[in-house]
């Protein structure tokens, strides 16, 4: 088939939704198909095959970029002869939208839980311009079918719009296990490294994991938290700091390897306040690293508790004491026992393939063609 694509950035450097959108394309090229990128960022090395359209974007402002993605990359649609039109990002009409970003409105009700303040913020022409989008999007006459990576996303398009529940196909992410390798040998440290990787650190919970690694040391176990991802990190330095455990807390910005950051690291902490599918709970899976992550992550739903990582609630007041016991419970654990969780985690990934995602999307994405 001939496939365009539509995504603001696709790149490996970037986030979960980046890299998804990059291996997803490459995979597509990689399967015979001819594809056709919108985007306003690409990596050229993701595939030599992929033929990159740029799309320009007014950044004059928030609401200005979101309204200028979705028209510039649907006029540019017009001069390309394809069979299927994918959105990988807020854009409309196409075959197929993948919910990769947060539901605007359900992430609204979490952002803004005062009904008076959610509703002046429905004012803010930036949030207006994302509601107004994601509702022409779950329109049934702009979107043929909705692919969700989680069953959490599908129910909330049931809570939220009136879009028909037998359109909506869930196909879990798939992972690169040759980048994602693991390193399952037996490890018995002293010190154990938790990790948290995320580019937007306040919707990501890190503030909950700090006050939790505060509570876990306080509770006598010898653990730090490396940091990986962009964001300022001036308040949660701060954070560190009033608790006493600045010592323990690394801030490292990006990385380009993130894949060695997995394998070094004894413990993944995402608390995400919510999440369609945070990928990197899978990568990190992959790499051999169990998990606490919550249940507004659709990642959630391949674990399995205390065998190859933790769930906790998403939408609770005491996240952070929530963690801080599932970080107690691991640093309990033998070194036998967490290599025995770093073997399940790596048996868990293995069966979400990036081959297998693209597949089953394929075969959905034909029958809209």
């Amino acid at each position: 088939m001939k496939i365009a694509v539509i995504r603001s950035e696709c790149s490996y450097t970037k986030g979960g939704a980046e890299r998804y959108a990059a291996n997803f394309c490459r995979e597509l090229c990689e399967l015979g198909h001819s594809v056709w990128l919108l985007a306003e960022k690409f990596s050229p090395d993701v595939h030599p095959y992929i033929k990159h359209i740029p799309v320009k974007v007014n950044r004059l402002s928030s609401f200005l970029r979101t309204r200028s993605f979705n028209a510039n990359a649907q006029t540019a649609l017009k001069d390309l002869d394809v069979d299927a039109v994918v959105a990988l990002s807020r854009s409309y009409p196409s075959n197929a939208f993948r919910v990769s970003d947060p539901l605007h409105r359900f992430w609204m009700k979490i952002r803004y839980p005062n009904k008076v303040q959610r509703f002046l913020q429905t004012l803010n022409p930036r949030h207006k311009a994302i509601l107004d989008i994601e509702s022409a999007i779950l329109n049934p006459e702009n979107t043929k079918i909705i692919i969700t990576n989680s069953q959490l996303s599908k129910t909330l398009i049931g809570e939220y719009y009136e879009y028909p529940m037998d359109r909506i196909h869930v196909i879990y992410n798939g992972v690169d296990q040759n980048q994602f390798t693991a390193d399952t040998s037996l490890r018995d440290k002293e010190e154990l490294q938790l990790l948290f990787v995320g580019q937007d650190f306040k919707r990501k919970g890190l503030a909950a994991v700090i006050h939790a690694l505060a509570a876990s040391r306080k509770a006598g176990h010898q653990c730090s938290l490396r940091v990986i991802g962009r964001d300022n990190p001036e308040t949660y330095q701060s954070l560190a700091a009033s608790l006493g455990i600045a010592q323990y807390v690394h801030f490292e910005g990006p990385s380009r390897k993130i894949q060695d950051a997995y394998r070094q690291a004894d413990l993944f902490v995402f608390p995400s306040l919510y999440d369609p599918f945070a990928n990197v709970v899978l990568e990190s899976l992959s790499c051999g690293l169990p998990a606490i992550t919550t249940t507004t992550n659709g990642s959630s739903e391949i674990i399995t508790e205390a065998k190859d990582g933790y769930v906790i609630a998403g939408t609770s007041d005491h996240i952070a004491s929530d963690i801080a016991k599932k970080i107690d419970h691991f640093c309990s654990l033998s070194p036998e026992q967490r290599q025995a969780m770093r073997l399940q985690a790596r048996a868990t990934a293995e069966k979400y393939t990036i081959s297998h995602n693209t597949r089953q999307f394929v075969k959905a994405l034909s029958a809209t063609c």
